[in-house]
């Protein structure tokens, strides 16, 4: 039980702020400040959100004689209690650390971690010196934030490499003759038929036969005899 308000001994909490992301751990220290009245015996009791935090260990300060009974030493991660009893051989008045407690946390949210009102600091009558004063600590367990991801931005079409001449002419062997673009002519569909093709075309009246072309070629000429003949004649009288 807590001593009257003109006791001398302070226990406090260090730190008094705690601020850790779910799985990560943090250790809290109970120190003692018997303020020049020596302190033998000194029983904390420490409430904390079980269901945010959870004990790992506790370790004593130098110097310290711990109690094992039942009632005076507990880890209780169900119900967020801790219990743990030393005595001081010859007793301390300075200052000095109890013992630190290590807690896990276990997921996002705020709490409290409190000094019990039952913790006592004996002096050497057994009368508990202990400050009404309780220590307070205060937690706050945040997720990281989830990675923003940035806006994603279009991506130009791929454009071909550009493909040389080199790369689309096939390799010449020893030997072979080489034509260039220049030299080469697009070849011709069809022949266009000759002058004189066309000549004995005509001759053959488009029938193809030669003997129809000399027979008619015979009846010109003698036509065109008969007809220079006439014209001498007449020029002769």
């Amino acid at each position: 039980m807590v001593g009257s308000v003109w006791a001398a001994t302070n226990i406090s909490f260090s730190p008094t702020s705690i601020n850790v992301s779910p799985g990560e751990n943090f250790n809290l220290t109970i120190s003692l400040n018997p303020q020049g009245i020596r302190n033998y015996t000194v029983k904390t009791e420490v409430s904390y959100p079980a269901d945010l935090v959870e004990i790992k260990s506790f370790n004593f300060g130098q110097g310290w004689t711990a109690l094992s009974q039942t009632g005076y030493d507990l880890v209780d991660n169900t119900n967020g209690l801790l219990i743990k009893t030393a005595g001081y051989p010859g007793g301390i008045p300075i200052s000095a650390s109890f013992g630190t407690i290590s807690f896990s946390a276990k997921k996002a949210g705020s709490g409290t971690i409190s000094l019990g009102s039952n913790s006592i600091a004996l002096d050497a009558e057994n009368q508990n010196v202990l400050s009404s004063s309780l220590a307070q600590a205060s937690v706050k367990i945040t997720a990281p934030a989830a990675p923003s991801t940035p806006p994603s931005t279009p991506t130009s079409p791929t454009t071909p490499e550009e493909i040389t001449e080199e790369e689309i002419t096939p390799p010449i062997e020893e030997g072979e003759e080489v034509i260039t673009p220049e030299e080469e002519k697009p070849a011709e569909i069809a022949e266009e038929p000759s002058f004189l093709a066309a000549i004995g075309n005509v001759i053959t009246f488009g029938t193809g036969n030669a003997l129809i072309g000399v027979i008619v070629s015979i009846i010109a000429l003698l036509i065109l005899f008969f007809i220079v003949r006439g014209v001498r004649l007449r020029k002769s009288k």
